[in-house]
């Protein structure tokens, strides 16, 4: 049995965070830096607002194939976007560490060069 209130309140959440998402990525297509992280939160954005769509016709839909093809689109564009996210995740991560251990080989090299006698400043 489908918990169309479940359904719908979810609808509404994602639909919510699609908008502000899409306003984000906007914005952020504004800058020449920036149009990359842009087009990748524009295109987030409009995937929770198809599972918005998805959830609403999922809702209002009065036979139980009709549900479970919204249904199936809906999850689909969810893992779309949960993919996304952990694949952004993954490299932020992976160029953190790459920045510590360059801000650690600076401060280490400056470190040494710093009781270097032949060292002038």
């Amino acid at each position: 049995m489908l918990d169309k209130q479940q359904i719908t309140d979810m609808g509404k959440w994602a639909g919510f965070v699609g908008i502000f998402t899409l306003i984000g990525g906007i914005l952020s297509c504004i800058s020449i830096v920036g149009i990359i992280p842009g087009v990748i939160a524009i295109i987030l954005g409009l995937k929770l607002r198809n599972v918005k769509q998805y959830a609403e016709e999922a809702a209002a839909g009065f036979d139980e194939e009709s549900q479970i093809n919204r249904l199936n689109f809906m999850v689909s564009d969810l893992a779309g976007y949960f993919k996304i996210q952990g694949i952004l995740m993954i490299i932020g991560i992976a160029l953190a560490v790459v920045g510590i251990v360059i801000m650690i080989a600076v401060f280490a090299f400056s470190f040494m060069n710093a009781f270097d006698p032949s060292y002038r400043f």
